[in-house]
């Protein structure tokens, strides 16, 4: 089992949220021997405990060397925030963060007055504010910013500074956060391109008060863990949330209805993680087997004497037929290449109640991560129990290691999760049985084309 912290960018996306920022301080400044601490601290933290430096393909080390210079050239905690950011963001891993700092954040809200979201890197225009509708229709895609081409933008401003296991999450988070400054007077040049081919101007930037929306309305209703809906008989159940053991009790609660529909959809497409286990025990109730087998995993074992013995084998430049035992885990610690591999993740069933034997439909997307993950790996462990549809998850999860910086914290994944046959999923997210595209077109309209194809799916199976 393991607890999951959100990334501010994952909770962006997962709530469908349009932003709300705060005027930045920009002046207050740490002392240079507090930059250069927390820069050293995050590397070494990361060099001795790192699980994905083949995917980052990066030499550390010097990278490191790199942005000493960098940080102790910053005239703010700002500017150094943004540096560490872009430091962090090429280790390439979704739960590998440096955090916002709260701080530097007085109380005083600005509002986006746009929102653009990706599908398969064009940036389009999913909502507008009521005033603006007829300037700037729904669908309309995002062609240049300041006069630059907009994907351009995107990968100068945007990327440098996300942390990210996969390329769809990091187009995801560029689209949300797209327009951010700490100038509250800044403003942007947008040049958009209309559903039917019209070239629009729009000049966008922060507003004080909020916007009335053509497409969503303001919603401060507290989100539930779990939703419950009889669509014609088939059971509807959001999951949203493995963060709150109370979901397993609310699950509970609605297995006497489960029982009576002729299906069961669970949506996962809202769920960024928490505990690998609770998503385990919702999941026993649809299968008679005795154990869950969840993800494998390993995590870098630092022998610090088995590192210099190495360090002594790699300097002999005689030739050597073949390394014993001891020379292979000795030249592997002195690499960083030691891991130590854990039990995979199981979970015994001892659920007495009847199971739900009806036909099983899981939902997943972009934003199903972390322990969510973790859960359809186990259901995949369950041959034929359910279909999977929707889109590919967002391929990260782990252990992260929480840090506490100088002016902000962060954390460092300590644990490479696979499939229990070894397949990776970090890095390329959960594949679904059925992929149903998400496009702009069903977003502006309201239509939930993954849950129409769950429908007809337990349909067929009447």
């Amino acid at each position: 089992m393991k607890k999951i912290c959100y990334c501010l960018s994952l909770v962006f996306l997962m709530t469908g949220f349009r932003p709300v920022f705060a005027q930045i301080d920009t002046v207050s400044n740490l002392s240079s021997a507090d930059k250069l601490y927390g820069l050293s601290k995050f590397w070494s933290e990361a060099k001795y405990n790192f699980a994905y430096f083949d995917h980052a393909k990066i030499n550390w080390d010097s990278t490191y060397q790199a942005y000493i210079p960098k940080i102790l050239a910053t005239k703010s905690t700002w500017e150094y925030y943004l540096v560490m950011q872009r430091f962090c963001a090429l280790l390439k891993d979704g739960h590998t963060n440096i955090d916002f700092p709260q701080a530097l954040m007085p109380h005083a809200s600005r509002y986006r007055w746009i929102n653009i979201e990706n599908f398969d890197k064009k940036l389009i225009v999913t909502d507008i504010p009521v005033q603006f509708k007829d300037q700037v229709p729904l669908g309309s895609e995002l062609v240049s910013v300041n006069g630059v081409e907009a994907k351009a933008y995107a990968e100068k401003e945007i990327i440098p500074y996300i942390s990210s296991s996969t390329e769809h999450v990091l187009w995801n988070t560029a689209a949300a956060m797209m327009f951010y400054d700490t100038d509250t007077a800044k403003v942007w040049h947008l040049k958009l391109r209309s559903p039917k081919g019209k070239l629009i101007d729009y000049n966008y930037q922060y507003h004080t008060y909020r916007a009335n929306w053509v497409r969503r309305a303001t919603n401060n209703t507290p989100r539930k863990v779990l939703d419950y809906e009889n669509i014609d008989g088939i059971a509807y159940v959001k999951l949203n949330s493995f963060g709150d053991e109370s979901i397993v009790t609310e699950f509970k609660k609605i297995v006497p209805e489960l029982y009576k529909c002729k299906g069961v959809i669970l949506d996962l497409r809202g769920n960024g993680g928490g505990d690998s286990g609770i998503g385990a025990e919702i999941l026993m109730y649809f299968t008679d087997q005795k154990v869950l087998v969840g993800s494998a995993w390993k995590t870098r074992d630092n022998l610090s004497a088995y590192r210099a013995w190495g360090t002594y084998e790699l300097m002999d430049t005689t030739q050597k037929d073949k390394l014993s035992n001891w020379q292979q885990k000795s030249i592997a610690s002195a690499k960083g290449e030691y891991w130590y591999k854990g039990d995979t993740m199981t979970f015994n069933n001892d659920v007495k109640e009847q199971k739900i034997k009806s036909p099983l439909v899981v939902l997943c997307g972009n934003n199903t991560a972390s322990a969510a993950e973790d859960f359809l790996i186990t259901l995949d462990g369950l041959k034929d129990c359910a279909t999977t549809i929707g889109q590919r998850t967002y391929g990260s999860t782990g252990q992260p290691l929480p840090l506490t910086l100088p002016g902000f914290t962060a954390r460092i994944c300590t644990k490479r999760d696979t499939y229990p046959d070894g397949r990776d999923f970090v890095g390329i997210g959960v594949i679904p049985d059925i992929e149903v595209p998400r496009t702009p077109d069903d977003v502006i309209n309201g239509t939930d084309a993954v849950l129409k194809r769950a429908l007809k799916e337990i349909n067929s199976k009447k």
